[in-house]
């Protein structure tokens, strides 16, 4: 069993105790509405953050993925009188180029990707504004019967929900088994020993950003659909809680460490964690409190396990010396 398959059984581990600790005071928790409502509260940002751990994994990252998702939003309702199912391709395969191009630009001009994608978070904020007049848009009400099937529910499981299991499935498949995917951590691990192995910089940044912002993109537009409308200033604070899922689910801030399905069980935990106080009656601030605590003690155990872990390794090196 390799330290990433036991990294993510122990934050497999952490995931189940705070669901059954919660679970314990909410009955709600395990009936079938209550788990098809955890799984639905988790699609936005488990698609947004699935593209965020890739770019994590290449040693970069996406802030612009909740403008990126605004727009997409905005957009996918003005082209919904052409079909749901055109308008969603094209917005999707329109954010994958701009990803594509952002990803681009990043490697060219060989600068800092937070500082670019902050550049891009404002300028698609103002973009999402000028499309959308400053005004949220609808759905026209004749039309809002043709969404109807992605709330149906299929036992737990909603479009949009499995919708989300399955892009975990694929992406993380992408990553690890694809040669594409193999030079994203190959990156993020070590520039230079990259390089010098021959593995392309361009080609791996410039994917890990078009998937980051198509897959903004698509959760942009499933949202919106499902919800019958688009607010141009939505998904203000989509980002914090994909790269929080990110982290606890084991992906490293320097790059080349971690996996898309760590990433599903950091989203679930703290989806279990958020909708359990709410649940409670417990203040708003407690859910930010409480998710920072919980991410907190993720990152001193991790460092802790990694520092007994070199100390075991240097004394049996100088026992067998």
């Amino acid at each position: 069993m390799t330290s990433e398959t036991k990294s993510n059984f122990a934050r497999l581990g952490l995931m189940i105790a705070v669901y059954l600790i919660l679970a314990a005071r909410i009955p709600s928790y395990y009936s079938q509405p209550g788990i098809a409502a955890l799984l639905d509260s988790a699609v936005l940002a488990g698609i947004i953050a699935i593209g965020v751990g890739l770019t994590m994994i290449a040693g970069e990252m996406d802030l612009s993925v909740g403008s990126m998702a605004a727009f997409a939003g905005i957009l996918s309702i003005q082209l919904f009188p052409y079909g749901m199912v055109p308008a969603l391709v094209i917005v999707v395969l329109f954010c994958g180029l701009l990803g594509a191009l952002q990803g681009y630009c990043i490697y060219k001009l060989n600068i800092s990707s937070m500082v670019f994608t902050i550049g891009t978070l404002i300028a698609l904020r103002g973009l999402t504004l000028v499309a959308s007049n400053e005004k949220t848009v609808l759905i026209p009400f004749e039309n809002i019967a043709e969404t109807d099937f992605l709330s149906a529910k299929f036992f737990v499981f909603s479009i949009s929900s499995a919708t989300l299991l399955v892009l975990v499935l694929l992406v993380d498949f992408f990553s690890r088994r694809t040669l594409w995917g193999r030079e994203i951590f190959a990156i993020g691990g070590g520039r230079g020993e990259a390089r010098a192995a021959g593995v392309s910089i361009r080609r791996p940044i410039i994917v890990a950003f078009s998937i980051s912002a198509a897959l903004a993109g698509l959760a942009g537009a499933l949202l919106s659909f499902r919800t019958g409308s688009a607010s141009p200033l939505g998904f203000e604070a989509v980002l914090l809680e994909a790269v929080t899922a990110c982290l606890i689910g084991g992906i490293a801030l320097a790059g080349g460490r971690g996996s898309i399905l760590g990433v599903l069980i950091g989203l679930f935990t703290i989806r279990f964690l958020v909708s359990g106080i709410a649940a409670l009656g417990a203040p708003f601030w407690m859910q930010s409190l409480a998710t920072g605590a919980l991410l907190i003690f993720v990152i001193i155990a991790e460092a802790a396990i990694g520092y007994i872990t070199r100390r075991r390794r240097m004394a049996r090196a100088l026992t067998t010396a």
